[in-house]
């Protein structure tokens, strides 16, 4: 790998990666409107400036990714509905993301690889140079080099959380198994291959740099596209739930979401447009001026259509609209649960039949894009408290939960189970919750259980077995080529 330049794109740092050995190319060259590493870190104002082109990234078409830009490559709500589509409540039905959905799209040459691998790398590489080089800034005081890093730290460990789950099995069934690279300096081009790390060496790096997140940050920041205190705790709940360990998971999602209320049904109902929600704690905004068209998740998702008198469908934004809702997934919501949102076509019992409505992009197509919400969080900690055998408790947060969800407060019931059987009903209960926001192979990973999917299904019909290799992306094959070090390919 050569890095051409080094340089920060609408001051975004370094480019987003190939690992290598300086060999060949993997990235491409940056944009002209790109500034230098001296500009990006002259002042506190340019760190600031370059911490926010890192979260514009996050939301944007990759850049740099071995394989060039595409409609469907457009940053972290590209790999949620990756996710999701790969799991069994949400389906592609035609066009963008059926690969995905058929489990066939994670061999080392395919664009989807690189995407997933380019995004979290890239912001990974802008971290690194921020907690590196924010305490050598001329003027910067020490507690905004400290917020600085600390922020970087929380951005770094998130990249990591995501190439850890997407290249491996889930930490709890081996976490010797071999993950990905760590890097943890700032990438120049004497920059040696680094080996493949272990699930264990990544989640160590991973609590380390949230540790410190949480400790440094405040709940105060510029906007909710920002990491905050609450938000390092919440990342940190994902990540000790994913590792097993119950009593912190549990401990850091009831701090996480507090001063975050959960919405109302109608709330609910409203949209999913506008970071300016009560209960979100983390979202990435989307300008008029910056929407991006047919490659947003909203173009894919927002199901809403119209019928004219021959049943033909004209859907209220345009896009791709090809994302369905399995018909055994919707029949797990009472009719009276606000989070039932579908638009049924009637008489139709194909793939088509249901689509998703609870995603409703703006009329200007600002639509902004959520990444965590607190009712996540009270799943997170009831999950943990069901591990823990303090069943009373968990079956409370899910109540308080289903008590903001439902327009019939009667149908609100609170759950009766206990031990592992509560535990799938807090995952139903997540799935219900969370669908189109990242959650459905992830979790299926997490609880290491099989992918069923039956009904309406289209791809992949039956049963998958837990574990399984079609769960994990290859890596992309240049970084294989170009990085002696790297290690052996997964299957």
């Amino acid at each position: 790998m050569k890095i051409n330049k080094v340089s920060i794109y609408t001051v975004l740092l370094g480019a987003s990666l190939g690992l290598g050995a300086c060999q060949d190319d993997f990235l491409e060259t940056l944009p002209s409107n790109a500034v230098s590493f001296d500009q990006a870190f002259s002042s506190p104002a340019a760190v600031e400036a370059a911490l926010t082109g890192t979260y514009r990234l996050m939301r944007d078409a990759v850049v740099n990714s071995g394989s060039g830009t595409s409609t469907d490559s457009y940053g972290v709500p590209h790999f949620n509905l990756t996710w999701d589509v790969m799991g069994q409540d949400i389906m592609a039905n035609s066009n963008w993301f059926v690969y995905q959905y058929e489990l066939d799209n994670k061999l080392p040459t395919y664009r989807g690889t690189y995407t997933l691998w380019a995004t979290n790398y890239g912001v990974i590489t802008n971290a690194n140079y921020v907690i590196a080089k924010s305490s050598t800034v001329p003027n910067i005081t020490e507690n905004q080099s400290k917020l600085f890093e600390a922020e970087a730290r929380a951005l770094r460990a998130f990249g990591y959380f995501n190439l850890a789950r997407t290249y491996q099995h889930t930490y709890l069934k081996d976490p010797n198994a071999l993950a990905v690279p760590l890097v943890l300096e700032p990438t120049t081009e004497q920059s040696v291959g680094q080996a493949r790390a272990s699930l264990a060496e990544v989640y160590a790096q991973i609590v380390e740099d949230l540790t410190i997140a949480e400790r440094d940050l405040i709940a105060a920041r510029p906007a909710k596209s920002r990491i905050n205190k609450n938000v390092a705790q919440g990342l940190l709940a994902r990540v000790y739930l994913e590792m097993g360990e119950w009593g912190k998971a549990a401990e850091f999602a009831a701090k996480a979401r507090q001063g975050y209320p959960l919405m109302s049904a109608n709330e609910y109902k409203a949209g999913f447009n506008d970071f300016g929600n009560q209960e979100w704690m983390w979202g990435l905004p989307q300008a008029a001026d910056q929407q991006v068209g047919f490659a947003s998740f909203f173009s894919f998702i927002d199901g809403r259509y119209t019928l004219d008198s021959k049943g033909n469908r004209t859907y209220v934004r345009r896009g791709y609209n090809n994302i369905r809702a399995n018909d055994k997934f919707v029949e797990l919501f009472a009719l009276t649960d606000a989070r039932r949102e579908f638009q049924e076509a009637a008489g139709v019992t194909n793939s088509n039949r249901y689509t998703i409505t609870k995603f409703k992009d703006l009329p200007d197509l600002s639509g902004d894009f959520v990444l965590m919400r607190a009712a996540e969080m009270y799943l997170i900690e009831a999950e943990a408290k069901a591990r823990l055998s303090e069943n009373e408790a968990a079956q409370q947060l899910v109540y308080q939960l289903r008590q903001q969800r439902f327009t019939v407060a009667a149908d609100a019931v609170r759950p009766t189970t206990t031990g592992t059987e509560l535990v799938d009903e807090v995952w139903v209960e997540r799935r219900k919750e969370l669908y189109g926001e990242g959650f459905g192979l992830m979790d299926i990973k997490r609880l290491q259980k099989p992918l069923v999917r039956t009904g309406n299904h289209t791809a992949v019909l039956g049963t998958t077995p837990a574990n399984s290799d079609l769960f994990i992306y290859m890596f992309p094959q240049l970084e294989i080529t170009n990085n002696p070090n790297f290690g052996p390919q997964n299957p």
